[in-house]
């Protein structure tokens, strides 16, 4: 069980591989406000590997109840001397926030009083920053026994090295007392705060330095000394690690230690590292303890950032991915790799291929029987008749609860390896929204209100919504699409002429292959009950979805890419969003986010819920 305890405060040598001492007779760490969750991460990573460590935190009063709460879960034989020393700082504010106010530095040498706390009981310790995760157990090199300091290089660029400093200040082991001290004097003389410092630390006193499978993070693959410029970074970065024959991560043919990263929020910082790290992870099957600490951590994050959110990301069954093809062999491989490199973290995502009849069918069945996936379950239907595009649209997804989660691509279509990061984090943000038909991965591009024109909303690239369906890549809300279904089921005379006859795609519907065109029944139905299909305009012209625009159904030739994929894509959803009309008209601010509708911040924006 936890036991914790409040306290009141009274050039370097390389590390060889594969000598190895002993563990750290303690651990020291700083956790306070943003950092609390990533910080309980921490401690139960850490006592996965080593339940019986004694580990001393800086931290607040408040941080220490969260702790005791979130320690009921599970237990814990941790020792954890907790030292009060944040509560004087406004944890409020952000970093930058703690610069422009003067304090960041003297925040940031609380660390030294955790170490200074370690060292009064201890003959060395090690300190680790809260977004750290410990994957195996950390032992010191041999010398070790004759230094004084162990460092983490950045192993970077080194223009980043020349700003941020060789070393990291997340990551280091001390059995000197004279450290800390040593340390703030350094800090006040530094050119980028502690960490710079840590350069003059290592001229002073006995110094070794970890490898790269020690506090491996996220500034080694975004700020990396490249190799191979042939390849991109994250190919060079993927070739140095792997998983051993015993189911460990290893980097350069070394078992990692330590991730320094913020796992519990994929889009800080470096989200490729976080998806790439959580990718292996699922993978090794000596880390399944780690893997399951933190599945639990997200479930337990995600309930204290959206309060509504902890029933249903519990309840949530697996995320499906369904395709619709027929007889387009090579967009349909195209597809299925651009989905097999995306990122899921370590969600489990099922994937159905729905092969629509056609004498030129047996490439794609063969591909998409052939096709393997990683992340789920797989399932290959073949169709018996031609069913055609809408029929197949209809018969695409049937939800089986109120809260699962799918998405329905048509074959031709490339994806950013960030669409489902994004999509999820959209759902989880704005799932309970009453207006909401669906989320769509498309750009925006066509206004239907006639006369119709080709025009994007302008919305400073945030989330915002608007009637029209986007089909490039479409997640209906599973509520509003089994009402939809069942009024498709239902025999209604709208159904034979869905008519809006403002927008130009009834006359699309009513010129063309009625048994194409699913869309125009959607737009019926979000016309008459005033719903809304989420869509994000990235910058730079970039997309979630690109639609290839292959010879088929929609065009006669092929017509190529619309848009670029996009390589970073921020995962930040306002608490309300913009809302347009037919003629992408701004109308209001609809409030229909997952957070706390009382919250200062969502009632100075003026918003109103979904009629």
């Amino acid at each position: 069980m936890l036991a914790i305890f409040v306290l009141k405060l009274p050039a370097a040598s390389p590390l060889i591989p594969g000598r190895e001492w002993r563990k750290p007779s303690s651990y020291a760490s700083m956790i306070g406000g943003r950092s609390t969750m990533e910080g309980t991460l921490m401690l139960y990573s850490l006592a996965s590997v080593d339940p019986w460590a004694s580990v001393y935190v800086a931290g607040t009063g408040e941080g220490l109840r969260s702790l005791q709460v979130l320690n009921s879960t599970r237990l814990l034989r941790l020792k954890v001397f907790w030292l009060p020393v944040l509560d004087k700082y406004d944890l409020s504010l952000t970093r930058k926030g703690m610069v422009d106010s003067q304090v960041w530095s003297q925040f940031q040498m609380e660390k030294g009083s955790a170490i200074r706390a370690a060292l009064i009981s201890h003959s060395d310790t090690l300190y680790m920053d809260a977004d750290s995760f410990v994957l195996h157990e950390i032992l010191l090199p041999v010398e070790a026994m004759h230094m004084e300091l162990g460092l983490s290089p950045h192993y970077m660029l080194e223009m980043y090295e020349a700003k941020h400093g060789k070393y990291n200040g997340g990551f280091l082991w001390t059995k000197s007392k004279r450290i800390p001290e040593a340390w703030t004097q350094a800090s006040a003389r530094s050119r980028f705060f502690d960490q710079a410092a840590l350069e003059e630390l290592a001229e002073t006193f006995k110094t070794f330095t970890f490898g790269k499978h020690v506090n491996l993070g996220w500034w080694q693959l975004c700020q990396k000394v490249r190799r191979n410029e042939s390849l991109s970074v994250e190919e060079e970065f993927q070739e140095e690690i792997d998983i051993d024959t015993a189911g460990f991560l290893r980097m350069n043919g070394r078992r990692v230690d330590t991730l320094h990263a913020h796992l519990l929020t994929p889009g800080v910082w470096c989200p490729q590292f976080n998806e790439i790290m959580l990718r292996y992870l699922a993978k090794a099957p000596a880390l399944k303890e780690q893997l399951e600490i933190l599945q639990w951590a997200q479930r337990a994050y995600a309930s204290l950032v959206y309060p509504q959110a902890k029933e249903v990301m519990e309840a949530t069954p697996p995320f499906t991915i369904v395709v619709l093809t027929m007889n387009r062999h090579e967009s349909l491989a195209q597809l299925l790799e651009s989905l097999a490199s995306s990122y899921y973290g370590m969600d489990k995502v099922d994937l159905t291929i729905k092969v629509d009849h056609a004498p030129d069918n047996t490439k794609v069945i063969d591909i998409a029987q052939d096709f393997n996936w990683d992340f789920g379950q797989k399932a290959v239907e073949v169709s018996s008749s031609r069913k055609g595009l809408a029929r197949a649209w209809y018969d695409a997804w049937k939800p089986k609860t109120s809260n699962a989660r799918g998405i329905i691509f048509e074959d031709d279509i490339l994806l950013s390896k960030f669409w489902y990061r994004w999509l999820v984090n959209a759902w989880a943000r704005y799932g309970t929204c009453k207006c909401l038909a669906g989320i769509s991965l498309q750009r925006q591009t066509l206004v239907p209100k006639k006369p119709s024109r080709r025009s994007e909303i302008v919305n400073h690239h945030q989330p915002f919504l608007y009637p029209l369906v986007g089909s490039t890549g479409f997640s209906p809300h599973p509520e509003r699409w089994l009402s939809f279904l069942k009024w498709i089921e239902s025999g209604s005379p709208t159904l034979s002429d869905p008519a809006t006859p403002d927008l130009v795609t009834y006359d699309w519907w009513r010129n063309g292959d009625k048994r194409q065109m699913w869309t125009q029944h959607f737009i019926h139905f979000s016309h008459k009950n005033k719903l809304f299909t989420l869509y994000v305009n990235l910058p730079h012209k970039k997309t979630l979805a690109a639609h290839t625009r292959a010879k088929g159904e929609h065009f006669r030739r092929t017509l190529g890419q619309d848009f670029a994929t996009a390589s970073d894509v921020s995962l930040v959803m306002p608490d309300s969003l913009a809302t347009y009309n037919w003629n992408a008209k701004f109308t209001r601010r609809t409030c229909c986010s997952m957070v706390n509708p009382t919250h200062p911040n969502v009632a100075q924006t003026g918003c109103r819920k979904c009629f």
